[in-house]
């Protein structure tokens, strides 16, 4: 996998039992982000086209974060995959979770919420209503971004933290409809013994992009593996419903 070194700015590239100890960023993506091609071509010149743009702040504050937490790398979905490689693509798609989950702590980047940080404890009920309607929680690569990490810390629009996942679980839990036993820290049940219905119903309200990724974020979640075949739209349930029969005799599948 591709790291970000938090000190130079630069990717490098980790194999195996090899991979350091990093951070991870959770985050919603907008119109500016900065790709793998993009972030590897840097040039050192201050008005570089990459440097101003939205997505490479992001990178850089999230960078600084971990730096500050301790963190020699940080792993942040936009610029340490290439897409480009259908090959790369798919085994990112398929590690992701398992790369949240082993992650030392994750960071969610809330770029909608603007209640600043020391109004928090304040203003509680506004908290709640500004939490409630982050897009983050529309997402649905998102969802395996808050089931996989052990240890989950929340920042607003200005990157100052405004809460951690333990302490919000029975929010999160009310938001998303996931119980809290699976949110709290550590958790009181492990994601996997829970139905596969379950735990598909979570995607219910949430949204991707394209069609297909609606099936492929829940491939760790349900903890199968199966190729990208963007383009296929629908098709991409049918297989992953093809991949959950193979390994589990859990008839639940079948109300969806």
């Amino acid at each position: 996998m591709w790291l970000i070194n938090t000190s130079r700015l630069s990717l490098e590239l980790f194999h195996g039992d090899k991979i350091p100890p990093y951070a991870i960023l959770s985050h919603t993506w907008g119109d500016d982000e900065v790709s793998f091609q993009e972030f590897t071509q840097l040039s050192e010149a201050k008005n570089d086209k990459t440097t101003n743009k939205d997505g490479y702040r992001k990178i850089t504050a999230a960078c600084a974060q971990a730096l500050k937490d301790g963190y020699g790398y940080a792993w942040i979905d936009t610029c340490c995959i290439d897409k480009t490689s259908s090959a790369e693509l798919t085994e990112a798609i398929n590690s992701m979770f398992s790369w949240y989950r082993i992650s030392q702590i994750c960071y969610v980047h809330l770029s909608d919420f603007k209640l600043d940080a020391a109004e928090v404890a304040l203003q509680q009920e506004r908290f709640d209503v500004e939490f409630r309607q982050c897009r983050w929680f529309t997402r649905g690569w998102c969802l395996q971004e808050l089931l996989a990490p052990k240890y989950m810390r929340f920042f607003n629009q200005k990157w100052q933290e405004i809460g951690a996942k333990g302490p919000l679980s029975r929010l999160i839990s009310d938001i998303t409809g996931i119980p809290e036993v699976v949110l709290i820290v550590p958790p009181k049940r492990d994601l996997q013994d829970l139905p596969v219905a379950a735990r598909i119903s979570w995607m219910r309200k949430r949204e991707t992009t394209r069609v297909e990724d609606l099936s492929y974020s829940l491939l760790g979640i349900l903890n199968v593996n199966m190729p990208m075949l963007y383009g296929e739209g629908q098709n991409a349930f049918l297989r992953l419903q093809e991949e959950i029969m193979k390994k589990y005799n859990d008839l639940s599948i079948f109300a969806w």
